[in-house]
This record gives structure tokens, C-alpha cells and sequence, in this order.
């Protein structure tokens, strides 16, 4: 039985008590507690009772009724009764009733059963079971035609509200199809006959709409290549759909033209058909072929602009190496006096600038075709601020500048960035500061940025924040919007006759790539303040490598095994600074003028450096390297290539051919010694006082810490030993004449391991006192 429902009523009729009682007695027992019982003694009763229960939502499942009553019989109760509840069913008991009545009955009131008196109980129980049953069932088959009928309903809205949809689709994908300024087709799959076709696609090939409709596009020689057409039709046939099928077309005046196309099968009137939609992009590709061409130009032009780059690279710089390096050889020259050695700072520092206006323009350069990328390295930012100041000083100093270094107190000391780079920037724009500064100073401000500070900087991020302030003549707003365009300059900067116009913006570059930007703010006849920041990551502590202060290396350290060096390069006089640069510290050096006689003579002298120019003829560095490295022996040889290239690039292919380093030209002497140090192990004695010197000092080049004594006082005569007793009797006659040039002859023949002996005495010379020469030489004699 359905739950949360009432019970159903079984309503039992007939003018006799006991067969009231027996009725109810026997279906009670017959339905169980699912159905409620109920009575009438007549048939008034019976219609006041039905219309009571009705009003109260009952179930009238079953109503059995005798025939013979006093006021109504029983069919005529049984016609009311459908009439008030027609699906109630109906079951009249008789012990008389004729035909007639039966038939009333089953005409007028639907009687399920009728059953005669007194009746049996199995028929009886039969009945009643098959009564209810029935009931319940037509009830159930009601409600599920009530639903379908529903159901019937919705669907029949649904569909006239897609019917409607459909034809409001149908209506704007026509009027989308005539308006579209794309040009769209459908044709059947089967022949390739045009069904449809709107106004743009007969504008793009030049035929009528008549002209088309029926027609295929092989009718009209659309397809230049027919097998574009073949490929179509098979990736359609595979996937149903197309997107971007690019093809050449032929219009009606004959003209090839490039089309995009995407096509989609789809089912129109139980026909298969191909909607497409096309797109003309000849224009485009027109477009794009002279974009390649420009882009093909443009890469030639910068392939021949690094070409160019890198061989001026290698001419400049290969005879700036040899200005600068014979500089540095003169300059070690004890006979050269005060006013010679100043033309040679001279000469270096003139070669220097130029050297800096050529790499400016080489860096200005790599930044324009994308080659600069940021080297990050740890160091200490505190070490990096101090040289700048001991760097600057003596410049400030030379202007009467205050030169002042504010820095924030809570600066990390240790942070990662590209040192290199940062610190060009800070030199860049110190030196010009203090370069367009007359009277005043110049100050530099440092801190780290607050997080909450500026919106520009990412909270992620740790930024430092620059500032250099001078009180120069300031920098008009005109100039400002140039100044950070190459190879412009202020009105100050072409007065001066100083620079290229590529310093600030290489700077701007340079702190850009580190994640910053940079800014300026001036004011005329007051000065100028630069504000830039970078992103920096901070390092709690690092492994600091010890630095040697710029001291000038005299001689290789008694006690070391003889050290071979190979020089290999094409031209004469780079050959011949390093040879005697090398030789004159005490090295074994030979030379080689290309890579196929460094090759024999490696195999012959083995020696344990080689020094390789990467460009010479006959056989280049290259070659020579990976011939030497191929070999087991070669791999204990180390190499390093001297390159006058500006570009990392050629600088990563030396290493890949198995150079163990490199160096540029125009090379430092401190540089070249520092790698051999690095490499060979090599130790030396540097130019240094020598106090209280003994045998094991000589022997081991003591040295001492302040620099700043005049080193000829600390001289001995025990220093003298060294040398022969004629040697000595010589130089004491120059002395005792004053002869300065015979002193000089005589220095330059002690070996280069004491030098820094020979070097005090000429100190004594050029300062004329050759009484103390003298003293040294009789001391040494008592």
C-alpha cells in the first residue's frame, strides 16, 4: 500500500444486521488492517456515508451491496453510486435478482461481480482479493496516462519551442550566410557541386551566384594544384572537420591568389554536405614573404655588422696589446727616469681611454642585437663600494671635490647580482659626476630598499636603491629626454670633448637587465641627482677569495721547478711582449708564429702552459688546440686563448675546443700572472721593502706590510752577496763617478729573482744618492 495516504474504503450495504457483521467480519479477515470496513443498513445511509467519506479524501476502493433492499434496490444504489464514484467497483449480492437487473447493473453502474446468497467463503474471499487488485491497477494505469498525458504535453511545447528556434536560426544562419564578409560555400560531398554560396565568395573569385550554383570548383579551375583538393578531401574524409587548410587559388581573370580555409561535414535534407569558410590572404602573405625578406636582410646585416664587430675587435685591440703591454714593459725599467716613466703613465692611461671608447662602443653594440645577459656572482658589496672610493678619490681630490660615500648602515654585506656590471654602472656615472662637477662634491647614497616603500618593486624581490648627487651645472629638461639615447651628449659633455655618448646608456642597459630601472632629475646651476635599483639576492655569508693588492710581481720565488711556457701568435710584437714580459721574471719561454709550430714544438719541448692566439694562419688556434687535447699527454698541458673578440659567444667556442681559459686583449700584466698562478701553481715575489735582509730572506723573498717606508734606507750590504766581487768593484766606481747610466747597465744584469734589489738601488740613483751606494758597498766589504 502507498505510504502517508489514508486507508481505502471498503463500503459493505444491506438492510439485514447479521449479514452486515458477517460482510464485515470476513473481508476484515480477507484485506487485513490495510483497508477500513465500513457499513450501511440502506441506501440513503450508504450515499450519506460516500458523500462523507469523499468530503474527507477517502478511497472508496469497493462497495458490496445487496439487491433487496426497502427503499432502494440495489441496482439503483449501485447506478448512484457510479454516478457520485465511478471508479469504484461495484459487487451486488442476490438471492433473487433477475437478469434484468444484473444487466441495469452492469450497463448503468459498471458491476464488477455479482454473487448469490448466502455466498461461499472462498468465492467470496476470491472476489473481494481480485476487486481490490483491480481497482489499484486501473488506479495506477490512471496515473500513468495522467503522466504520459503530461509528459505528452511538455514534449509537445518543447518541440513547438524548438520548432520556433529553429526556424529563428534558420532565418539569421541565412542571413549570417548572405551578410558574412567571409566567403562561405556548401557543397555536396558526394560530387563537389556547389548548393550554396553568399555574395563575399562570389566577390573573391569573380563569378556570378548563377554561375556557381551546380558548377564544381574543377567547373570553374579554381584549384591551381589539384592535389591540394585531393589532401582536402581526405582530411575531411578522416575528421569530419578542417581548420586553417592553407591553398592557392585561381579567380576568374586567371590571378593565383592564397586562401585559408575551414570546412565542416554536416547532414542538410538527409544529404551529406561540406559547409566551408574561406578567407583571402594573399595580402597577408604577401605581407609576411617581404617580413622574411626584411627579417632574412636584417640578419645578414647583423651577421656581417658581428663580423665586422669581431674582426675591428681583433684590429683594434691587437695593436692597443701591443701599446699597452710594451708600456707596462718599459715602465719595469730601472734606468728610466721621473720625466720618462710620467710620458709612459702617459702613454698607458691615453691607451686606456682609448681602449674603454672601444669597448663602449663594442658593448653598445652586443646590447643592440640581444648578446649582454647578466653573470650573476656572490661577493662582499662593502668590498665592492670601498675600491670604487679609493678608485675616485685621487680624481675628486685633483678637482677639490668632496667625494662622499653615504652608506646605509643596515646594507647587507654579502648579496648576488652581476658585480661586473654594477660596478661599470657606478663608475660610469661617479666618473661623470665628478668629470662635469667644478666646485662642490659628489655623493653616492646606498640602501636597501623597504618593501612597502614603492609599488614598482615586487615583495618577493630584494632591491638596492642608488643615488649619485653632484653640485655640477645641471642638465637642461630638453636634454634630459636624450640623454639616455647613444651617442648623445649634453652641452657640458661636447664642451668637454670627452666621451662617446654611451655611457648612460649602456648604464640604463646594464640595470635594466639586473631587474631595475633607472632615473634623473636635475636642476640647472645646481646639479644633477641619478637614482637607480637593482634586484639583488642577500647571502648570509660566503667563502671570500684573498685578494693581493695591486703590487707589481718582480721575480718567480727561488725553490720552484723551471715552468715552460709556449707563446703562439702570428704577429711578431705580441709574441714578443709576452716572451719578454715572461723571460724577464725568470720563465722558460719559446715561441711559435702559428698553430702548426705550436704543435711540433709542444710535442717536442712539452711544455707545461701554453699561451694560444685563437686567429693565425697556416693552422689557427682552434686546430692547434683540439690536435693537442686529443692526445693523453696534451690533457696535463694547460691552454689559454688570447682572443681580441667581444662577443661571449666566440669566447664559448674557444672553451668547447678545450681551452682551459681565456684571456682579452689587450691584456694586463697582472691578469696574465694571475692565471698562471692560478693554473701552474706559480708563486712570486712582489715589488716590495726589504728590511733586515739575511740569507734565508734572500733566498725565500720575504716581504713586508707597509708600503709606504722608502725601501733603498732598508737596504744591507749583506743584499750585495748575491753578486760577484767584479760586479760589485764596477758599480762602486759608477757610484763614486755618479754615473748614472753605468749604474743602470749594471742593475739590469742581475738576475730577474732580484729584481727587487736592483730596483731599491735605482731608487737610490734616480735620487742621487749615490753616497749610499757607496756606504753599502764598503759596509759590505768590512
Amino acid at each position: 500500500m502507498r505510504k502517508n495516504m489514508k486507508k481505502p474504503i471498503v463500503l459493505c450495504v444491506d438492510d439485514e444486521t447479521t449479514i452486515l457483521d458477517s460482510l464485515k467480519i470476513e473481508i476484515k479477515a480477507i484485506l487485513g488492517n490495510d483497508y477500513l470496513i465500513e457499513t450501511a443498513e440502506c441506501g440513503a445511509d450508504a450515499l450519506d456515508l460516500i458523500e462523507e467519506l469523499l468530503a474527507d479524501n477517502h478511497q472508496i476502493a469497493l462497495v458490496i451491496c445487496d439487491y433487496v433492499m426497502p427503499d432502494l434496490k440495489g441496482d439503483e444504489l449501485l447506478k448512484l453510486i457510479h454516478q457520485i464514484t465511478p471508479k469504484t467497483l461495484k459487487i451486488m449480492l442476490t438471492g433473487q435478482a433477475d437478469l434484468e437487473a444484473v444487466g441495469n447493473a452492469i450497463k448503468y453502474a459498471r458491476l464488477y461481480r455479482y454473487m448469490s446468497k448466502p455466498w461461499q467463503i472462498e468465492d467470496l474471499k476470491l472476489t473481494v482479493k481480485e476487486a481490490v487488485h483491480s481497482y489499484f491497477l486501473e488506479q495506477q494505469l490512471a496515473e500513468q496516462n495522467a503522466q504520459l498525458q503530461q509528459m505528452n504535453q511538455k514534449l509537445e511545447s518543447i518541440v513547438e519551442e524548438r520548432t520556433i528556434a529553429l526556424r529563428l536560426s534558420e532565418e539569421k544562419f541565412a542571413k549570417a550566410f548572405r551578410s558574412s564578409p567571409n566567403p562561405i560555400t556548401i557543397t555536396r560531398l558526394s560530387d563537389g557541386c556547389h548548393i550554396e554560396v553568399n555574395d563575399a565568395f562570389c566577390q573573391m573569385i569573380g563569378y556570378s551566384n548563377k554561375e556557381i550554383i551546380g558548377s564544381t570548383a574543377i567547373d570553374l579551375n579554381l584549384w591551381v594544384n589539384l592535389s591540394d583538393r585531393a589532401r582536402l578531401f581526405k582530411l575531411l574524409t578522416e575528421n569530419s572537420r578542417i581548420h586553417n587548410f592553407e591553398f592557392d587559388f585561381r579567380n576568374k581573370n586567371g590571378d593565383i591568389k592564397t586562401a585559408l580555409l575551414a570546412a565542416e561535414i554536416i547532414e542538410i535534407s538527409e544529404e551529406t554536405c561540406v559547409i566551408s569558410v574561406s578567407q583571402d590572404i594573399t595580402d597577408r602573405k604577401q605581407a609576411e614573404l617581404a617580413l622574411q625578406q626584411a627579417k632574412e636582410a636584417a640578419d645578414k646585416a647583423n651577421r656581417a655588422k658581428s663580423e665586422f664587430l669581431s674582426n675591428m675587435s681583433h684590429e683594434l685591440r691587437t695593436p692597443l696589446n701591443a701599446i699597452l703591454g710594451f708600456t707596462q714593459l718599459l715602465i719595469r725599467d730601472l734606468s728610466l727616469k721621473p720625466q720618462q716613466q710620467e710620458q709612459l703613465g702617459i702613454i698607458n692611461r691615453s691607451g686606456e681611454h682609448l681602449l674603454q671608447l672601444i669597448n663602449n662602443i663594442l658593448q653598445m653594440s652586443k646590447i643592440e642585437v640581444g648578446r649582454v645577459t647578466v653573470d650573476k656572482n656572490t661577493f662582499a658589496l662593502y668590498y665592492l663600494l670601498k675600491s670604487l672610493n679609493e678608485m675616485l678619490e685621487l680624481q675628486a681630490k685633483k678637482k677639490n671635490l668632496q667625494l662622499i660615500f653615504d652608506l646605509d648602515p643596515n646594507l647587507p654585506q654579502y648579496i648576488e647580482t652581476d658585480e661586473s656590471k654594477l660596478r661599470q654602472v657606478l663608475i660610469n656615472l661617479l666618473g661623470n659626476a665628478i668629470k662635469f662637477t667644478t666646485e662642490g662634491g659628489v655623493t653616492l647614497r646606498v640602501k636597501l630598499a623597504d618593501k612597502t616603500e614603492s609599488k614598482a618593486i615586487e615583495n618577493s624581490l630584494n632591491y638596492l636603491l642608488f643615488e649619485v648627487e653632484d653640485t655640477g651645472a645641471g642638465i637642461s629638461s630638453q636634454e634630459i629626454d636624450n640623454l639616455f639615447k647613444p651617442f648623445m651628449q649634453t652641452e657640458t659633455g661636447r664642451r668637454s670633448q670627452e666621451g662617446t655618448g654611451l655611457g648612460l646608456p649602456i648604464s640604463r642597459q646594464f640595470i635594466q637587465l639586473m631587474g631595475g630601472d633607472i632615473t634623473v632629475s636635475s636642476t640647472l646651476g645646481e646639479g644633477t641627482i641619478f637614482k637607480f635599483n637593482i634586484a639583488i639576492n642577500i647571502v648570509d655569508r660566503m667563502e671570500l677569495k684573498t685578494t693581493q693588492k695591486n703590487r707589481r710581481v718582480v721575480a718567480l720565488e727561488p725553490g720552484q721547478s723551471e715552468y715552460r711556457i709556449l707563446v703562439v701568435d702570428d704577429r711578431l710584437e705580441s709574441r714578443l711582449l709576452l716572451v719578454k714580459l715572461l723571460a724577464s721574471l725568470g720563465f722558460a719561454v719559446q715561441e711559435a708564429e702559428n698553430g702548426q709550430q705550436a704543435v711540433e714544438l709542444w710535442s717536442s719541448w712539452e711544455p707545461h702552459l701554453i699561451w694560444m692566439d685563437m686567429r693565425m694562419p697556416v693552422m689557427d688556434g682552434y686546430e692547434a688546440t683540439k690536435y693537442i687535447k686529443s692526445h693523453l699527454k696534451g690533457q696535463a698541458t694547460v691552454i689559454i686563448a688570447l682572443t681580441a673578440s667581444a662577443f661571449e659567444e666566440e669566447r664559448s667556442v674557444i672553451l668547447s675546443v678545450g681551452c682551459d681559459d681565456f684571456v682579452a686583449k689587450p691584456f694586463r700584466e697582472q691578469v696574465i700572472l694571475e692565471k698562471m698562478a692560478q693554473y701552474l701553481g706559480v708563486r712570486y715575489i712582489y715589488e716590495q721593502q726589504i728590511s733586515s735582509l739575511t740569507n734565508e730572506k734572500l733566498a725565500f723573498g720575504a716581504e713586508t706590510v707597509s708600503g709606504s717606508s722608502d725601501s733603498s734606507s732598508n737596504l744591507e750590504s749583506i743584499c750585495l752577496q748575491v753578486m760577484p766581487s767584479e760586479w760589485i768593484d764596477e758599480l762602486y766606481q759608477a757610484a763614486d763617478a755618479v754615473d748614472n747610466e753605468k749604474i743602470f747597465l749594471l742593475l739590469q744584469q742581475m738576475p730577474p729573482k732580484y729584481a727587487h734589489i736592483s730596483r731599491s738601488i735605482a731608487e737610490l740613483a734616480h735620487n742621487f744618492r749615490c753616497d749610499k751606494i757607496i756606504d753599502l758597498i764598503e759596509n759590505q766589504a768590512n
